[in-house]
């Protein structure tokens, strides 16, 4: 009899033990979806915004040289005023800059939700009133 219920208890730890592994795998594939999911999110940004700055600066280009010889009387004026614009433009942007960087990135969040429901799950279903800070 003793040796029937050796063998029942060492294959419900290792099922149990088998169930947190598999939890396991599951958060870190989760996890690493959300890292390539950021990193390409982040890749395309950049390509579009280099190629956006690119343009930028073509036309910017282009434009004061059109102004400059629509009235060449003025080019002093025309490349000054233009000079303040850009440098006006280039401010507006980097505190748009900042402020995007501040705002913070979306990574982990489903993981840590799913996290949560886990850690509840395995308290029977209740949650803590007050969650710990960070």
């Amino acid at each position: 009899m003793a040796e029937n219920a050796a063998p029942g208890l060492f294959a419900s730890l290792r099922h149990l033990l088998g169930d947190a592994v598999e939890l396991v795998h599951t958060r870190l594939a989760l996890l690493a979806n959300e890292v390539e999911e950021e990193k390409i999110r982040l890749a395309g940004v950049l390509v579009h915004g280099v190629l956006a700055l690119a343009c930028l600066i073509v036309g910017a280009v282009l434009l004061v040289a059109f102004l400059v010889l629509l009235f060449w009387e003025q080019r002093l004026m025309v490349v000054g005023l233009s000079c303040l614009a850009f440098i006006a433009a280039a401010l507006v942007f980097v505190r748009r800059s900042q402020a995007g960087l501040e705002a913070g990135s979306r990574l982990f969040r489903a993981s840590l939700v799913e996290l949560e429901a886990d850690v509840a799950g395995l308290r029977g279903g209740r949650r803590d009133e007050d969650p710990p800070s960070a």
